[in-house]
């Protein structure tokens, strides 16, 4: 299923921030041989950012099957005991996308007008 009408799919908390931040990922994430296909968005793209002023940038998926390559069940289980909930939302403009992930800016910020959905 892939997003037609403007939507992102990502995982964030309730300030809209995602859990690869520093220090977290080790509490959440489990030892996977894929992992090394997933490569950080800076990494993949470089320089897109290129974000207007006063614009939210952020990092998710243009499908759910793309999220669910970035996070397992039990990952997710874990993430939604820690606070984090699978969301969609609305962007307005992709700086960069690939078949795993994009990003993306937007008016609103991250923790504002989205919808709460079920990933598994």
């Amino acid at each position: 299923m892939s997003t037609l009408d403007g939507s992102v799919y990502r995982i964030q908390d309730k300030e809209g921030r995602g859990p690869w931040r520093p220090g977290f990922s080790h509490i959440w994430i489990e030892d996977r041989d894929d992992h090394n296909n997933l490569l950080p968005w800076y990494i993949e793209f470089g320089s897109v950012l290129h974000a207007q002023r006063g614009y939210a940038i952020g990092c998710g998926c243009l499908s759910l099957d793309q999220l669910r390559r970035w996070f397992i069940k039990t990952e997710y289980n874990r993430l939604k005991l820690l606070g984090y909930s699978a969301v969609k939302m609305q962007f307005d403009r992709i700086l960069g996308s690939s078949d795993i992930q994009c990003v993306f800016e937007r008016k609103l910020p991250l923790n504002r007008k989205i919808k709460t959905i079920e990933l598994y």
